[in-house]
């Protein structure tokens, strides 16, 4: 799918849907189960890719050209629209622009950029600083004057509420929305009740981060967040959770009891053939034999 396609089928399906549902990918692999499942669009975690790719906790360590090459990959890997995480933007109004274009080009349909102040940390983790509301401003604006395909999502996030509370990250939401962005996302822990209270003072299109453990107003349904008068949610640490306990969870096993036995790979594992119709051998086989050197037209 060419970015300008994914990003008029992204906008298409938040007209469509009461409120959509973006788990939180950050390789091909979970980005093609995610599609397999019959998700309609994708997260492209920035937490989830700077643990699974470096090893490192989401204090900023990654760059652009970091989520830029994994957007590239998912993207190329499934037709399913990609939001990608773009951190603050990489810097300033200059940076912020590059990190649009350079990001359209790998193929997203949208993008969110954040208040916090470099180094940025994790929404979950405390001792985040963000910058003047009107200073992330002006970085919606870049962003929504560098988009190439004007249907390309820009979302603005912020992480205020640890240091100026939940009726300031109203207000920041609302001054981004006025400065152009698309849509608005708080990714910090509420509750229910905060939740609802930020999806009706804010005044236009509202996402938050669902599934966080220990976040208490993030495990509600679609239909619920629909009703409440959400948008999106966000799923950014989905993945990786589940694919760490599960790994977790088959070593420690293997560890303790000397081996893999047959039990545990029919419990725990996909069959062979599965996985390889799943990545896609077949066809690739098929392809082979298409242009074999003495194939015969």
């Amino acid at each position: 799918m060419t970015a300008e396609s994914s990003a008029s089928r992204l906008r298409a399906l938040l007209r469509a849907q009461p409120c959509l549902l973006a788990p939180g990918v950050y390789d091909c692999l979970s980005a093609m189960l995610a599609a397999e499942a019959g998700f309609s669009a994708i997260s492209i975690s920035g937490y989830s890719t700077e643990a699974s790719q470096f090893g490192l906790p989401d204090l900023g360590f990654m760059g652009l050209t970091d989520i830029e090459t994994m957007a590239r990959r998912i993207c190329a890997a499934t037709d399913r629209p990609a939001i990608c995480d773009a951190d603050t933007g990489y810097g300033g109004a200059n940076n912020v622009w590059q990190t649009v274009q350079r990001l359209e080009a790998a193929g997203v349909a949208g993008l969110h950029i954040e208040d916090q102040a470099d180094p940025k940390k994790c929404g979950g983790l405390p001792g985040r600083t963000v910058v003047p509301a009107a200073e992330m401003a002006a970085k919606v604006r870049a962003a929504c004057a560098a988009r190439r395909n004007p249907d390309t999502l820009i979302i603005a996030r912020s992480d205020a509420r640890g240091a100026e509370g939940i009726e300031a990250v109203a207000s920041r939401l609302n001054q981004y929305l006025e400065a152009g962005a698309d849509m608005a996302l708080a990714a910090e822990n509420y509750d229910l009740d905060e939740v609802k209270y930020l999806a009706g003072a804010v005044k236009g299109p509202f996402a938050i981060c669902g599934g966080v453990p220990g976040w208490g107003g993030s495990h509600e349904s679609a239909a619920a967040y629909g009703e409440i008068g959400m948008k999106l949610v966000i799923y950014p640490f989905s993945s990786l959770y589940v694919a760490a306990r599960a790994m977790r969870e088959a070593y420690a096993e293997m560890a303790r009891t000397g081996g893999f036995s047959k039990e545990m790979v029919e419990a725990r594992m996909v069959g062979f053939k599965d996985f390889s119709e799943f990545i896609g051998v077949d066809v690739w086989s098929w392809r082979e034999t298409q242009f074999a050197e003495d194939k015969k037209d």
